[in-house]
């Protein structure tokens, strides 16, 4: 039994979109795969790069914030990362930034909060100036990136032109540009 040529010309475009059909049907109840962790893999990381950049725009495309470090290291079977020298920047739409600086540190699941460890250094650089209005010594600051917060516990040095404060515990709104000192709150000024 021979097919009318025109037949088997309509019939290869309907054969070709009941393949691809089947084929996204039997794709959709594939399990999205991550990263595989052997006992051989477990501790050590999966991805790591060298003086990176990662900087995250606002919903006009203008930047928000920025980590930078001299290291990362990503760990797949805890889904953390660690840094080396770690340099957040919280971007202001004035012009201002403020610039937290730390020895290492360490995110958890993405960049939801980020931990600075060990001695920080926070600088709040004013638009048409690069020396800082501001400067914060303290110790491990926990940082929300999307929300414009940080916090510390430990105590903390605040230094301003002609002026010095110390507190044990604060709490930061970049986009406000406010200080919440939480406790133990002593001040000098020089006129």
């Amino acid at each position: 039994m021979q097919v009318p040529a025109s037949l088997r010309k309509s019939a290869v475009p309907v054969l070709l979109a009941g393949i691809a059909g089947l084929s996204v049907w039997l794709f959709q109840g594939q399990p999205v795969k991550g990263p595989v962790v052997t006992p051989q893999t477990q501790g050590l990381p999966d991805t790591f790069m060298e003086n990176f950049t990662s900087r995250v725009m606002d919903a006009r495309g203008r930047p928000h914030y920025q980590l930078q470090a001299a290291h990362m290291a990503h760990y797949a079977d805890e889904d953390r990362s660690e840094f080396t020298r770690p340099v957040f920047t919280a971007f202001r739409d004035n012009g201002q930034r403020w610039v937290v600086e730390a020895e290492r540190g360490r995110a958890q699941n993405g960049d939801e909060t980020v931990f600075l460890d060990g001695a920080v250094i926070i600088q709040h650089l004013l638009a048409a100036k690069s020396h800082p209005g501001l400067e914060i010594r303290t110790r491990d600051v926990r940082v929300s990136p999307a929300k414009d917060y940080a916090e510390t516990d430990q105590p903390a040095s605040i230094l301003r032109p002609k002026a010095r404060l110390e507190t044990v515990g604060m709490e930061m709104d970049f986009r406000r540009g406010q200080l919440q000192l939480l406790s133990q709150v002593r001040g000098v000024y020089a006129p």
